[in-house]
This record gives C-alpha cells, structure tokens and sequence, in this order.
C-alpha cells in the first residue's frame, strides 16, 4: 500500500451523510422508471424545505455536524432503450440541460452505537402536502449503499424482483399514516446488532394504481457502530505545534488489529458540491465532487467501500480539501483499543476545526468515530525555543547545508514529519529529479518535527575522495535530523525506496539483479553495499529498495549496477533525461502518513442513496 492509500480513512465519512436528492420542480416526483408499461417504479422530488421536502430527520444517538451540502442535476429528461427484451423509459421533471440545484437543508445527521440506550434510531418523515393522509411502509434495510448497487441496475435491465426481495427480507414497519401536512414522527426502530443499514420510506401500494408500481418517497443511510469512543485531545493549540489525540475505544477486544485515523478540518472548508450530468447513456453519466469524479462513465470511482480505489480516493481528499484548512494522520495495524495521534499544525490556517476521529478493525468497516472542535491560534506575542530544544532533539534537522559543492546539486529536496515513540513514519519525496522515492523508519525517542532530505547529484559526492562501485546510475546525499541524530537511541529499521530507469539499464547493459544501493562510511573511508531488493516495474522504471546504516549520520550515497562490458566506476555518471514517472502498481508499506492537504476547493465525499439510485438507473450497467 502506497502513501495515497491511506486516504481511505476519509471514507468513514460516507456513512455519515444523509441519502436523498431533488430538485426544485413542482412535480410530486422528481423521477419515474417504466418497464414494458406495465411496472414503474418512482423517486419523489425534494427541495430546500425542512418540512416540505420529503426528507427524512434522524434523532436519538449521536448528532454528528455535517458539512454544507449542495447538489446540482444537469442533463436530459426522458430516455428509452431496450434491454434483455425489456423496453425501459426513463423521465425526470426537469428542464432539459440546465442546472437544478439544492441545498440539503439539515446540518447534522444522527451517529448510533450498539450500546443500550444509544442504538433506538427515531425517525421523522417530513413529506410534501401532496402525500398529506396517505399511508406509508417504512423498510430497515440491513445493507450498505454500495451494496444495493448490483440490485439497482438488475432493476435498471427491466428486473425489479431483486429491489422486491431486498425489501421483503428487511425490517419493515408498515401502514403507518402521514398527518395532513405529509408527516409523521413516531417512527422508530432498535437494531439488534452494529451494521450499516438503508432506510426506505414508500408509499403504501394502496395509494397506487397499480399494486406492481413502487414509489420511493425517501431513503437514508443509518450507521450502528460497534464500539463507544473516548476521545482526549486539547480545545487550542498553537500553529506550527502538535495536537495529541488520545483514543480509547469502549469494551473493545485487545486481540484485534485496528487503524485509526483523525483528521482537523476548518470550519470554513466543511463544505462540498456535488454535480450529476446525465444524457441518457451509461458513458456519459457522471458524478463529482467539487470537481473530482465519484462515478465516471457509469461506473464507481473510488466510493465503493467493499473494493477501494484508493488512488481516486485521494484524488478526491486531495481536491476538495482546501489550502491549508485540514491535516490528516493514520495508523495502522495497531494491536490495541487505545492509541495516540499526533496531528500536526504546521502550516494551517487560523479558526475553529472539526477533528474528525475514528477506527476501524480490519477487515470491517469503521466501529467508533467522534468529532469534536480545536481551536488553531497564533500567539499574540511569538517565542523562541529555549537552548537546547525539545526532548528527543533533532527536530527541524537535515534541511541546512550539507557542504556539497554546490554546482554538483542537480536538485534538493526536503520532508518533514514528526517522529514520535515506537511510531513508524514515511518520508515522501516527488520531484521528477529526484530517484529516491521515501524513506521508512520507526522511532525509538519522541523526536519531534524531523527534516529529511536529498540532494541529487552531477557525479560523485565532494565529500568523498573515491566513487562508488561499478557503474553508478546516481550520487545523492541523503540526510535525516541533525547531526548525530540517526542513531540507535532514535530511530530503528530504516529502509530506502529508489527507482532506477529502464533506459539505463538497456544503454549500458547492465545486469538488473546488480543494481544495488551503496553508502560512504566516513569512519573506514569505504563504500558499503546495503541490502537492495527489486520490489517491482513497470514501463518506465525499476523500483528498489534498500537498508540504511544507522550511524549518527548518512551522507553520500550511490545506485549502481554492473555490466559484463561497461567499464568500471565511470565518472562522471551522465544524468539520464529527467521525465515524469508513474507511480508504480506495488510499492512497499508505509504504515502511516502525516500531511497537511494543500490542493483548492474544500469538502468531503458525499453521496445520497437516491441520487444514487438515480445513477444506478441512468448507468445502465449490462450483463451477460
């Protein structure tokens, strides 16, 4: 798993947005789906309306703050295929091409737990007055959204027996009769055990013409966590410090394996816009996130909780958080129900931010979450740090001058990240020039904020008399804390990830299971061969990884690899041409990230069962 992949975490926030979708028509139904017109199935419209809008509003649990939510439809509004034999007519009550958009009208949503007296969902349906009187069956759908994604295009191909048999093997409360405003609150239901489930509101069949016809009024998305959660973490902290967050989970099993995650988001970026564009194809049928695709060509993009993609997934965080506005941290596989996270605030703006934490156990879904709010402040008057810095030194180090010749730097590149006790922490460099990709370690001492860096080089280090062994790829300089500081007493199992091009090798005929990573001990005043393992390819590059000595200090370094024909430590290497290269299909693990998101708009992923649906229907996903 790559450095992306840990953004899977932000996915817990899937759960907690509520499912609907509509537009402001004044069409009882925003969306009708005939089958061989003899079978409908429809989705009432909704709108801005907390009471009006045909929505449903949770209570009981947690209330959990949402961020501010706007939804805009763009597209046609009838189309009609034939499929499996099946003629299919689709109709909306809208305008064709032209934007449609909602404010979701709620600012929180209910979070339960499997705990007495904290897993009763109650629920109000608040419908329009043109469902004033009539009845309604209300489904608890055990399911998650992805899941019902197979039965809604089956229902898409003209086949609605598998939405029928969902519904039938549910929950259900039914004949329950809406006031003559189209509302009713004393619905409530009391889930045996944790889960993801789907609430459905349809209308009674009696209020159909056609007892095959169904008409969904509502839908939304109810999680029951598994664990309670204590969370302990400061109401301020200052810019530039750390914010400790200390995790408890509840009565949970100490045997198993859990991440955990939390994330600090501005109160001013907790929004997002989601946009549906549908033409009537599966191709063109879209929906994004600020910009960001959710599903793309009818298809998932990196949503589906079962099988994540995480790149998408972090295309996605990476975008709709603003500048500067949120800092996320992961850790995973830790064998405990209580860990710390230590987020970082370097960089951040000043305000209020909603810190967002949760765990998950492996493989299941997310069992504890809290929110709560920090408070990132400026110090009226700044201070200095006190002579001789913090406990476990080092931090800030690795980004002075190294003492290289300077024309000999092709480019230099620096991370910081803290390093804190028995914590495993990742390094990430991604500059074109530079071949090393990140450095892995784990920290011994609580060291606080530690700079790595990399200079890569014209030919051999200046700081050494001698070149590397064989025939020499690239010279780097590759630095860590201060002097003295990559020691036994801080840091423990440190490797190097590096990628070699393919170019290269087939120029100078070398032999792919040489190529190895070197280091200059300035004690014996000779190169040493790390061990280096090649950890897979792609069309471009090799990738490798190596051992690091652990010294006091690093220094000049070297890939290198031998050829039957070419000579002998050549000098100076000739820079192969700098392009951009793809991140490669498997890399190794680095168990945690820290980082603050720096791309535009603010938000997080966000998605409605029946905007979902909606797309399910439109995507028209074929089988055989």
């Amino acid at each position: 798993m790559n450095r992306l992949s840990v953004i899977f975490f932000a996915v817990f926030l899937f759960f907690l947005i509520p499912v609907a979708f509509g537009l402001p028509v004044d069409s009882p139904y925003l969306f009708n789906i005939s089958i061989n017109s003899s079978e409908n199935v429809t989705f009432a419209n909704h709108n801005d309306s907390k009471i009006e809008g045909n929505w449903i509003d949770l209570s009981g649990g947690t209330p959990i703050t949402l961020p501010t939510l706007n939804f805009i439809y763009y597209g046609i509004n009838n189309s009609t295929f034939t499929i499996n034999g099946k003629t299919v007519n689709i109709t909306t009550s809208v305008d064709s091409n032209t934007d449609y958009s909602i404010l979701y009208p709620y600012s929180s949503h209910s979070l339960y737990t499997n705990v007495t007296g904290s897993n009763v969902v109650n629920m109000s349906f608040y419908g329009s007055s043109y469902f004033a009187n009539k009845g309604i069956d209300i489904y608890f759908v055990s399911s998650t959204p992805e899941g019902i994604w197979d039965i809604f295009n089956d229902a898409m191909d003209g086949n609605t027996t598998p939405f029928r048999d969902l519904l039938n093997e549910s929950d259900k409360l039914l004949n329950y009769s809406l006031n003559e405003t189209g509302d009713n609150s004393s619905i409530s239901f009391n889930p045996e055990q944790a889960g993801d489930y789907v609430v459905l509101v349809i209308l009674n069949s009696s209020y159909l013409t056609n007892e095959d016809d169904l008409s969904v009024l509502s839908t939304t998305v109810v999680q029951i966590l598994k664990y309670e959660s204590v969370v302990t973490a400061p109401a301020e902290a200052e810019t530039n410090s750390v914010v400790n967050v200390m995790i408890n989970l509840t009565n949970a099993g100490s045997l198993v394996n859990y991440t955990y995650g939390a994330v600090l988001v501005h109160k001013d970026a907790y929004n997002a816009t989601l946009r549906f564009n549908f033409n009537g194809t599966r191709n063109q049928t879209n929906l994004t996130i600020d910009g960001e695709y959710l599903i793309e060509n009818g298809e998932l993009s990196g949503i589906n909780l079962s099988s994540l993609n995480t790149t998408r997934l972090t295309n996605i965080i990476t975008t709709v958080m603003g500048l500067n506005n949120g800092t996320l941290l992961i850790k995973e596989d830790v064998n405990s129900n209580n860990t710390s996270i230590l987020l970082d605030t370097e960089d951040l703006n000043t305000g209020d931010y909603y810190l967002l934490v949760g765990a998950f156990e492996s493989n299941d879904r997310l069992v504890a979450f809290n929110q709560s709010v920090v408070n990132i402040y400026t110090p009226e008057t700044p201070t200095s740090a006190p002579s001789g810095g913090g406990s476990g030194g080092g931090g800030g180090g690795g980004g002075g001058t190294s003492g290289e010749e300077f024309e000999n730097i092709i480019c230099t590149e620096v991370d910081r990240q803290f390093v804190g006790s028995d914590q495993e922490v990742s390094f990430y460099f991604e500059f074109d020039c530079n071949y090393v990709k990140y450095i892995n370690l784990t920290g011994v001492a609580s060291s606080g904020k530690i700079a790595a860096k990399v200079e890569t080089l014209n030919h051999t280090s200046s700081l050494v008399d001698i070149p590397a062994p064989d025939i020499v790829f690239k010279n780097l300089n590759v630095w860590a804390g201060n002097m003295g500081w990559f020691s036994e007493t801080n840091v423990k199992d440190p490797t190097i990830m590096f990628m070699v091009d393919r170019s290269w090798v087939n120029n100078n005929g070398i032999i792919l299971n040489t190529i190895s990573f070197y280091s200059y001990n300035d004690v014996t005043n000779n190169w040493e061969k790390r061990s280096t393992q090649k950890i897979s390819e792609d069309s471009n590059s090799y990738y490798f990884k190596a051992s690091l000595p652990i010294r006091g200090n690093l220094g000049p370094m070297a890939i290198s690899g031998r050829s039957t024909s070419a000579p002998v430590h050549p000098s100076p290497t000739i820079k192969p041409t700098i392009t951009p290269q793809p991140t490669p299909e498997i890399v190794p693990t680095p168990v945690i990230w820290t980082g603050i998101w720096k791309e535009k708009v603010p938000g997080f992923q966000v998605l409605t069962a029946l905007f979902v649906l909606i797309a399910l229907y439109i995507s028209r996903k074929r089988r055989n």
